[in-house]
């Protein structure tokens, strides 16, 4: 930091390709606080620097630093910062004039990875990476405009996140370009979101929804009740790309697993271990193979099925 602003005091432009190399190309500020003159000359080095990596990691930036750190990112090859710094950015790049340049400078310095979970946090204590992010109704339309406006698809990373649900509901116009991230909780609150009034934009949101997941959905470890069980029917039915299905330590019985079963004829692997299913749903689990010739594996491990045999007949089942 003495150097950058001994730099900008002497206003000595040439100099800064020559202290970049000896740096590596590398700026690290992590937990540091800046001050108005440290900014403005971070700012200096940018503008006569190029191929910058800027490590911001829990580092205090003053009133209007993120503004001109984000106008000067064209310096910048890969920018890193915690989640909470990393909001900032988002709602000071939406609300930007040049909205179109500055999102398409922030997501390509963060590698196209908007990382709002705990490993951002790799920083600091154990201890203080509990803590989830609750994300405002604000937060998710920053991150919707700046995802909008972004020139590929980007990972959205929202583990450790809490998100209501109808603040959720603002994602979803987005999500066919990201490669989603989440906990089950937040995914079964974006399962239980894709119903709606309208049959079209019940069918777009389950598409997005699974494009977004890359056509896997694991609800390992959730439980599931009747309400999810009916948002999975209509996610079931409207994408052609799910293909991989974790259904397994769900409390799945016999009966919540009737009405899915025949809703499941373009899965390719079906994971229905460590549930309640038994016997009385031999036949039906049976009749999957007829409706979906399709189907690579399906694995029953760890339930109360006694009697094998018929499913020994099939490679597809895996149970003992």
């Amino acid at each position: 930091m003495s150097s950058i602003r001994e730099l900008y005091r002497a206003h000595d432009s040439h100099a800064v390709p020559s202290l970049l190399r000896s740096l590596g190309h590398v700026i690290s500020l992590s937990c540091r606080q800046l001050d108005s003159v440290d900014c403005a000359a971070l700012i200096f080095i940018l503008r006569h620097g190029d191929g910058v990596r800027l490590n911001l990691l829990w580092t205090s930036i003053p009133a209007g630093g993120v503004e001109s750190i984000l106008l000067m990112l064209d310096s910048v090859s890969r920018l890193s910062v915690d989640r909470n710094q990393l909001l900032r950015f988002i709602h000071c790049c939406a609300a930007c004039d040049v909205q179109q340049e500055a999102a398409s400078g922030l997501l390509r310095t963060l590698q196209h990875s908007l990382d709002l979970s705990c490993s951002s946090c790799v920083e600091l204590p154990e201890e203080d990476q509990t803590e989830p992010l609750s994300l405002t109704a604000d937060d998710c339309r920053a991150v919707s405009t700046i995802l909008t406006r972004g020139s590929r698809d980007t990972q959205l990373d929202l583990r450790d996140c809490e998100v209501e649900d109808s603040v959720l509901d603002l994602l979803f116009p987005v999500l066919h370009r990201v490669r989603l991230r989440v906990s089950n909780t937040v995914l079964l609150q974006l399962l239980s979101l894709v119903p709606v009034n309208s049959e079209r934009d019940a069918v777009r949101r389950a598409v997005s929804l699974c494009t977004a997941l890359g056509g896997e959905l694991d609800l390992s470890h959730s439980t599931l009740d009747q309400r999810v069980c009916g948002a999975l029917v209509q996610m079931l039915d409207s994408c052609e790309g799910l293909t991989e299905l974790d259904l397994s330590h769900c409390q799945l019985t016999d009966q919540l697993l009737l009405p899915l079963i025949t809703h499941l004829h373009k899965v390719q692997v079906l994971d229905l271990s460590h549930n309640q299913i038994t016997d009385a749903s031999t036949d039906v689990l049976l009749q999957l193979l007829s409706i979906n010739p399709s189907i690579h594996c399906v694995r029953l491990f760890s339930n109360n099925i006694v009697h094998r045999a018929a499913f020994k007949e099939h490679t597809q089942f895996e149970i003992w």
